[in-house]
């Protein structure tokens, strides 16, 4: 089996761009494929979100529903919304800031975080900060998240 590292490689399969650096790669059937451990790489995208300084995009927010195996119904009743309000987050027309805090704190539950972790999250990620984002966003595209995959190998 033939094996190489990308340096950077732009990685898409879960609806947004994720950078991934120093990639593990393997020949198989002729065909370049990632050698990591999606399952992990995913987790560690979700905690990434959680901790994002912007508002989380329509992308973003269906790829934490379909983490969660959620439809647009369940999820829309977990946040207190109709199936509709959240096909048009998915969408991208965004919630207001209010519910993007409330879906990171989602997370921070279903993943069992400690308590000192949710003031944590209310100390980095403030309304003022994602308003800013917010407004700046329209002048430029979605920012790549950057991953560095040392620890994302196969066990």
């Amino acid at each position: 089996m033939i094996e190489k590292k990308i340096e950077t490689f732009t990685y898409t399969d879960l609806g947004f761009p994720i950078e991934l650096i120093d990639v593990p790669m393997r020949k198989i059937l002729g065909e370049w494929v990632l050698d990591i451990n999606l399952n992990k790489l995913q987790l560690e995208v979700l905690k990434i979100l959680i901790h994002k300084p912007t508002p989380l995009l329509a992308g973003e927010i269906r790829f934490i529903r379909k983490y969660f195996e959620m439809t647009t119904t369940s999820f829309g009743e977990v946040c207190g919304v109709s199936h509709a309000a959240v096909i048009k987050w998915e969408s991208g027309q965004l919630p207001a800031l209010p519910m993007d805090v409330y879906i990171r704190m989602y997370i921070m539950a279903r993943l069992n975080a400690k308590n000192s972790d949710f003031g944590k999250l209310f100390h980095e990620v403030n309304m003022p900060g994602l308003a800013q984002a917010k407004k700046e966003r329209r002048k430029e595209k979605p920012l790549s998240l950057r991953i560095r995959l040392r620890r994302f190998a196969h066990n």
